[in-house]
């Protein structure tokens, strides 16, 4: 184990369409069952239904929250505040710090629009006691890999700050035309016709992290380290009229790597969504680093199982890598990435380590 600044994960939630923990939708997705759906109230550019992944209604009528909702406030809206103040509540629950913990939210690409909107941060405070206050809390706007820019942002935060948790996550959802017509414009959405298309899914994943060893979270006698993830710009991205390279994840994956020699990474959980894109570009990112991985590793993309959740990707993939690690006597480390739409890219390392070993190490960062 190499002696650079790690954290650590003390708490995970989640919720989406295959699950309405952390636990049931990464057993969910092992079994490799899929939420996928032929919508009957959305359609693409060709009056055809849109394939989606929905979490199921019932979670919504039943959840204890009071939502303040503002001039537009809509179902979509609703959705997304319920399901980050469900994981938020998983993933703080064993936390035994009764006040507020600095939030990191990753949120959709582009700028962020709350006008006549119910306040996010506020409705997440009222709802997620002690843990939220909505003057303690920062936005990443770079969608699928927002999660990682906020983990980075974690790093350099908690090495100068008295606070010992940090929690990051994102709360996202394609229901609404406002989020599926500017992708049906562009024929990126799943139909009968469209099989180069993503199925629009919806979700929330938040990640208590900790510097401190003593407050991860132990599993069969390990806790989870988080490394330092890399963070690179891709300037051919889809948004982009410059000529595609795959530098960005490239890169992405290089800088992740560069403390880890090992070559014992065991899986890779990929944002790759079933759009043919992203699939080349892992390819070019895994073939120029193939030398830091196991000869046998494994890639999961388990956006097959619960749709793209847009600003969720980054804490959903890295939660089940987590669990996965946590499960399997053999397996040590896991690489996981995000790429968004426009030039954000991020990867990051995840490990398991004997929490005996540590605990008499302290500190991590």
């Amino acid at each position: 184990m190499s002696d650079t600044p790690k954290l650590y994960i003390a708490g995970m939630g989640m919720i989406t369409p295959v699950g309405f923990d952390t636990a049931s939708t990464a057993a969910a997705v092992r079994a490799g069952i899929s939420g996928y759906q032929i919508s009957s109230s959305y359609y693409g550019e060709n009056d055809e239904p849109v394939t989606m992944a929905s979490v199921p209604d019932i979670i919504f009528d039943e959840i204890n929250a009071e939502i303040s909702g503002g001039n537009r406030h809509n179902d979509r809206h609703d959705r997304v505040l319920k399901m980050a103040i469900l994981a938020i509540r998983e993933a703080c629950a064993q936390c035994a710090v009764q006040q507020p913990i600095p939030l990191l939210l990753a949120l959709p690409e582009g700028q962020a629009d709350a006008e006549g909107l119910s306040p996010y941060a506020k409705n997440l405070e009222s709802n997620c006691q002690p843990w939220v206050n909505a003057t303690h809390y920062r936005a990443m706007l770079s969608g699928r890999a927002a999660g990682m820019e906020a983990i980075d942002f974690a790093f350099q935060y908690l090495g100068n700050s008295a606070n010992d948790y940090v929690l990051i996550g994102g709360s996202d959802s394609h229901r609404d035309y406002s989020r599926l017509a500017p992708l049906g414009k562009k024929d990126r959405l799943l139909t009968k016709s469209n099989k180069d298309g993503f199925a629009p899914g919806e979700g929330a994943a938040f990640l208590l992290l900790t510097y401190r060893t003593d407050l991860a979270m132990v599993r069969n006698g390990h806790i989870i380290a988080v490394n330092a993830p890399g963070i690179a710009t891709e300037t051919g991205h889809l948004e982009s009229e410059e000529l595609y390279r795959g530098d960005g994840l490239d890169q992405a994956f290089k800088k992740a790597l560069v403390n880890h020699a090992e070559a014992n990474i065991h899986s890779i959980y990929s944002s790759m969504n079933g759009e043919n894109i992203w699939a080349k570009e892992y390819g070019v990112a895994y073939l120029r680093n193939k030398s830091a991985f196991a000869e046998a590793v494994k890639t999961e993309h388990p956006a097959d199982c619960y749709g793209e959740l847009g600003s969720a990707t980054s804490p959903a993939l890295i939660a089940l890598a987590a669990e996965h690690l946590f499960r399997q006597p053999n397996a040590r480390a896991h690489l996981v990435y995000s790429s968004s739409d426009t030039a954000k890219r991020g990867a990051v390392v995840i490990e398991k380590i004997p929490a005996v070993a540590m605990s008499s190490q302290g500190e991590g960062v």
